[in-house]
């Protein structure tokens, strides 16, 4: 049978971006900082553009957060939102005016104390609420206590994280083999222990390579119904228009056509970009009002995107562009959009929870168990399982072993591990280092 070319004629419907289309979702796409690194291309580029200043200039807020303050300002900002009583907030503040470029206490507590006249106590909840601050590590008096803040901030039990921070020579030498028959622990979860301390930061604030700045998208302020006004913030980009008299003058004399017509394509996009940014930061705020109002991250309801794109009309691809990169400014607190997204679990039964919790939130109600557990009694995967479902949280045990793997905190399997023979009864671990 032999083959012959042929030509011929057919139909068929397919989908396609249109330029202008294209051109939105890559405007979507950028973050504020890469966004105000595109807009100066783009306007020093097509004489059709104009930048002007943001009306009533730039947010304050925006401004604290993009200037990348140093560990001083970053740490009062951050206790000036807290609910601390007073004494314990000038404690803190004046603990805070003694940190290092790198984010260390540089003299000894009870000397700053002293000469500051502070109560020994009211100085110790001073510290506390300094060490809450982020990033994790800051107001450490040395290296050890840098690490050890950080894995209690990563869900580390403190007992156990003591004990591992106390045998930091054992870390450095990289030996999980004298380190697990040091702290009692499997050789499998001492490996696993020198490579969560090796992936910490040994100064708070790191002044090497810069950090792309944190610059919000959105802004929510309380509005008073009581829940949330968003709005777009007033950042580097200012405003784009075009520049109507040079556009007459193209038009009344015939030359510009292209430049003219690219120009009005990019405030098209612009105007998308903000429109789906409001869209979805308003849709969040009002899903996600407890969280924001200070309930953090165990207050977050579940939502996916593709959900929230239903909600709006949108597709869920779009949603996922302007997702990602993107933060918003809630009471002081900058909150990547992403942090809004998370699986649901089911609530249990009988607890009259009712609904679902977000995984997100049950991240965070294992962490803080673990946290407060008892020294040398860890909890198994089946108790944190039990006591969340008393809390309204329908999780089986294998769930609450997944999440820690995720946290790089170890089952509960290595940690109740007895000890050798000879060594007397109870748990092994690092709680009896």
């Amino acid at each position: 049978m032999a083959l012959r070319p042929a030509l011929g004629l057919g139909q068929r419907q397919r989908l396609a971006l249109t330029p202008g289309l294209r051109l939105g979702l890559g405007i979507l796409r950028l973050p504020a900082a890469e966004l105000a690194e595109a807009v100066a291309r783009i306007v020093a580029d097509n004489p059709f553009l104009v930048a002007l200043p943001p009306r009533g200039g730039v947010d304050p807020a925006t401004l604290a957060v993009a200037d990348r303050p140093g560990p001083v300002e970053s740490v009062m900002r951050q206790l000036a939102a807290m609910p601390l009583a007073p004494g314990v907030r000038a404690a803190a503040g004046c603990l805070a005016g003694c940190l290092d470029e790198a984010g260390y206490l540089d003299a000894p507590v009870d000397e700053i104390a002293a000469g500051a006249g502070l109560d020994a106590a009211v100085a110790a909840a001073g510290l506390a609420a300094l060490q809450s601050c982020e990033p994790a590590g800051v107001g450490a008096r040395d290296l050890a206590e840098c690490l050890l803040l950080q894995l209690v901030d990563g869900g580390w039990p403190r007992p156990r994280a003591a004990a591992l921070v106390g045998r930091l020579d054992l870390v450095a030498r990289g030996d999980p083999v004298a380190l697990a028959r040091a702290l009692g622990m499997a050789p499998g979860e001492a490996a696993a222990a020198v490579a969560a301390v090796r992936g910490l930061r040994p100064r708070p604030f790191d002044s090497g390579a810069p950090a792309p700045p944190l610059v919000p998208d959105l802004v929510a302020e309380p509005a008073r119904d009581g829940g949330w006004s968003v709005r777009l913030a007033r950042g580097g980009i200012g405003r784009v228009r075009l520049d109507a008299t040079l556009a007459a003058q193209a038009a009344a004399e015939g030359f510009g056509g292209d430049r003219r017509a690219e120009a009005e394509a990019f405030l098209a996009a612009l105007r998308f970009r903000g429109r789906t940014l409001l869209g979805i930061g308003r849709a969040l705020a009002q899903l996600q009002h407890a969280a924001l109002a200070g309930g953090g991250e165990e207050a977050l309801r579940p939502m996916t995107r593709a959900a929230l794109a239903g909600e709006l009309g949108l597709h869920p691809s779009t949603v996922g562009r302007a997702v990602a990169g993107k933060a918003m400014l809630a009471a002081g607190r900058l909150w990547p959009l992403a942090a809004f997204f998370g699986a649901a679990l089911p609530a249990a039964a009988g607890t009259g929870a009712g609904g679902t919790v977000a995984g997100g939130a049950v991240r965070r109600m294992i962490a803080r168990l673990l946290a407060e557990e008892a020294a040398g009694m860890p909890l198994s995967d089946a108790a944190i399982a039990e006591r969340l479902r008393a809390g309204g949280v329908d999780i089986a045990r294998r769930t609450v072993a997944k999440y820690r793997q995720s946290m790089r905190i170890p089952s509960s399997a290595g940690r109740a591990r007895r000890r050798p023979a000879g060594r007397g009864p109870g748990p092994a671990g690092p709680a009896g280092g």
